[in-house]
């Protein structure tokens, strides 16, 4: 049996690198490509502190195709592509409520403390008094 890996191949940077760049990069791509099984390449970009900035850096390299992408289509017209930079990039969107937090209509509910059972039976006996005296 073959000893688990520890950390990632020798090359697996630029190979991970070039497989983003080219819209190819998902775990089981990359631990296949590196002649791992996936569960172990998991492994390793979770507890291989080096390997996993190889692999933050691969998606780094993805992300920022897509976005270029994302950002010429948005150029072009686009007006999806454009809301979803907006989106994104600088958190915009047209959910927001309008107007500024200090505008916000708020509203407060201020409720009495509750009475002990005691309390309560004699307030409630008052007021079938009255309505009984009123008739």
């Amino acid at each position: 049996m073959a000893r688990p890996f520890e950390k990632l191949p020798a090359g697996a940077k630029n190979h991970l690198e070039a497989m983003a760049a080219n819209g190819l990069l998902s775990e089981s791509a990359a631990a296949t490509a590196l002649g791992m099984p996936l569960d172990q390449f998991r492994r390793v970009i979770t507890e291989h502190k080096p390997s996993k900035e190889i692999w933050e850096n691969a998606l780094a390299v993805e992300r920022d195709q897509l976005l270029a992408a994302l950002y010429a289509r948005a150029m072009e017209g686009d007006t999806k592509a454009n809301q979803t930079l907006l989106a994104v990039r600088h958190g915009l969107t047209e959910k927001q409520p309008k107007g500024s937090a200090s505008e916000r209509v708020s509203v407060t509910f201020n409720l009495p403390p509750a009475l002990d059972p005691a309390e309560y039976l004699k307030a409630v006996q008052v007021d079938q008094e009255r309505l009984t005296d009123g008739n």
